[in-house]
């Protein structure tokens, strides 16, 4: 992924990406997992990626075009540590989620991978909020934050009571 810096269009456009990497992820999980709660675990969590990703396209759309935004002093070190986290991120490369859930060979293997991609997401989030200049922006990237905090959760539980079933 290439860029400069970081600007609101960029965190956002980021964001999308993630958000609808996320969905064909779960979407792909939950046609493929065995465990019935898995799977509707799965399905919840990709209709909740495809709401995630509505929030931030109608925040992206509702921005100035970037030419019309002044950063100054913007902080290359800030940059280079969000561009490394989108670099080593789950859901960060575009179509490759798909691809990944298919390779995937049990329910706990998948719950896995998600709960990483759910720790990058609010990693990547955290970082957003404080990086970006765009209110409304900022507000969704707390808001789904939280969200995305209680996905970790849920999915944490889950594979703990998979690998309790399994002993």
């Amino acid at each position: 992924m290439e860029f400069e810096n970081f600007n609101d269009h960029e965190v956002l456009r980021i964001a999308i990406n993630m958000e609808k990497e996320g969905k064909v992820f779960y979407t792909t999980l939950a046609e493929n997992a065995k465990d019935s709660r898995v799977k509707e675990i799965f399905a919840k969590l990709a209709q909740d990626e495809e709401d995630h990703m509505d929030t931030f396209q109608r925040i992206y759309d509702s921005l100035p075009s970037p030419q019309e935004q002044i950063y100054a002093g913007e902080d290359y070190t800030a940059d280079e540590y969000l561009k490394h986290l989108v670099d080593t991120g789950v859901f960060t490369r575009k179509d490759s989620a798909k691809e990944l859930a298919l390779q995937i060979k049990s329910d706990v293997d998948a719950l896995k991978i998600g709960i990483q991609a759910e720790k990058d997401a609010i990693l990547y989030y955290r970082e957003a909020i404080q990086h970006t200049k765009n209110d409304d922006g900022r507000k969704a990237f707390e808001q789904l934050l939280n969200e995305e905090k209680t996905h970790l959760h849920l999915l944490a539980k889950q594979m703990i009571l998979l690998k309790e079933c399994a002993a």
